[in-house]
């Protein structure tokens, strides 16, 4: 369905999500009480433009190499060739910057913050604890982000949430702008909106870690898209709506299905651990939210669900196969 989504601009990509999002349901009943313990670890936030450490500096050539003999990922000569210089100069550049050890998120005293990562004085990444679906709670919930090593951890303790829903929040990181949002954070170099028929290519890199999780919570780690309307692109603040599209690539899932029916199964080459694999996603299509209106599709790994791991890919190739699935 090119045709529709031509006019549809790129506003965000939220790198990672996680403790899942609000539109997954679980085939098991509905509990009476929700118990989540849990941390998550998450390193090396990285796109074409930047980078932090050396470790991800060489992390980034060997996926930039790989995904280079990959038809699906148009990598020219001349792209790479930048993305080598502005790697290095990044790496250059940050060893001369002298960064706050940690920023404590803590709900509700300080729930969100936006980061400067490399000291340039722009914004490259929001993050936020957003319990959107939690009226009240007993125990804890907080954010740790350390700027040297590069590690944003969430640790979450919580009983007794009200209401009792399947999903009660989505602690996120992004870049872009999520719809709700009145800012752009575009310091990675990646400029947001972007129309869908000017999209370049670029790499998503993270490195996720489960350390601990309660077995019977909904629980979803997922990197989220939004195509909208200019209207919504171009007037930050303004909710989505029918019209707008939300795509999620599912990485790691337990006891959730997304929302809608399965529509169909694609094959898509993205970097795990260094590696490419060639994974079957499953995907899966809500025409209209009831809370929004928008459509949501889903791209879910069918035989692997990665707990702990380095992953790398090129977002726009989901967003071109979203073409063929929305309606």
């Amino acid at each position: 369905m090119k045709q529709l989504l031509a006019p549809l601009i790129v506003i965000v990509i939220i790198v990672i999500g996680f403790i899942g999002g609000y539109l997954y349901y679980s085939n098991a009943a509905k509990p009476s009480t929700a118990t989540i313990t849990k941390t998550v670890t998450i390193t090396n936030i990285v796109t074409h433009h930047h980078t932090v450490t050396q470790h991800t500096h060489q992390s980034i050539m060997t996926v930039t190499e790989t995904i280079e003999t990959t038809k699906l990922f148009t990598f020219y000569t001349t792209y790479t060739e930048t993305l080598t210089k502005t790697l290095v100069d990044t790496l250059i550049k940050f060893t001369t910057i002298t960064a706050s050890p940690e920023i404590k998120l803590s709900y509700p005293l300080r729930s969100s913050t936006e980061l400067d990562v490399n000291g340039d004085n722009t914004v490259d990444a929001f993050v936020e604890i957003n319990p959107w679906n939690m009226k009240s709670y007993k125990g804890t919930q907080q954010i740790l982000i350390d700027l040297i090593r590069r590690i944003i951890k969430a640790e979450f303790n919580l009983t007794d949430i009200q209401p009792v829903e399947w999903v009660n929040g989505y602690p996120e990181v992004y870049i872009g702008r999520k719809p709700w949002g009145r800012r752009y954070a575009n310091g990675f170099g990646v400029k947001f909106p972007m129309k869908i028929s000017e999209m370049t290519p670029f790499v998503i890199s993270f490195h996720i870690c489960i350390e601990d999780i309660e077995p019977s919570m909904n629980f979803n780690i997922a990197a989220d898209a939004w195509l909208v309307r200019p209207s919504v692109a171009n007037n930050p603040g303004t909710s989505p709506g029918n019209g707008d599209v939300e795509i999620m690539v599912w990485i790691y899932r337990q006891n959730l299905n997304p929302a809608g029916r399965k529509v169909g199964e694609e094959i898509v080459p993205i970097v795990v651990n260094g590696s490419r694999v060639d994974i079957i996603f499953e995907v899966w299509r809500e025409d209209s939210v009831s809370w929004g209106g928008w459509q949501y599709i889903a791209f879910v790994p069918k035989e692997i669900n990665i707990k702990c791991g380095h992953v790398a890919y090129d977002p726009t190739v989901f967003v071109n196969i979203t073409t063929r699935y929305s309606t």
